[in-house]
């Protein structure tokens, strides 16, 4: 009798379980089609996006190319206004050595002359 009762607990259990194996299965099933929806609709998705994405990557590289042409224009444009710089510079002195020397001779020369005529004048008037 106690085997027949263990047997009896047995094949309930073993019934339990292959029940419950089902009900996985079948959920695991459930979740194969839902998974192989998903796919679907994942791989009609991603040719616009792999489109879509190569857009944006050329539009990237084309801006990468303008801006270094606008970096590679903005150092040009620096080194001119350093060479602007150094040339006013050096127009500076020789406007400085070519004309103001003379003409600072110049006015001595004239303030001297002005001088000698006021005292000569100065001395003519006594």
């Amino acid at each position: 009798m106690k085997l027949e009762i263990s047997v009896a607990i047995i094949a309930f259990f073993i019934v339990i379980f292959v029940i419950g194996l089902l009900i996985v299965l079948f959920q695991l099933r459930r979740v194969a089609k839902e998974a192989e929806k998903l796919i679907d609709t994942a791989r009609q998705q991603i040719a616009p996006l792999a489109h879509n994405l190569n857009l944006i990557i050329h539009d990237a590289q084309q801006i990468v190319h303008s801006v270094q042409t606008q970096v590679g224009k903005v150092e040009k444009g620096v080194d001119e206004i350093q060479q602007l710089a150094t040339r006013f510079t050096d127009f500076e002195k020789q406007l400085e050595r070519k004309i103001q020397h003379p003409f600072l001779e110049f006015m001595g020369t004239m303030s001297a002359f002005f001088k000698a005529f006021h005292v000569f004048w100065g001395f003519w008037k006594k």
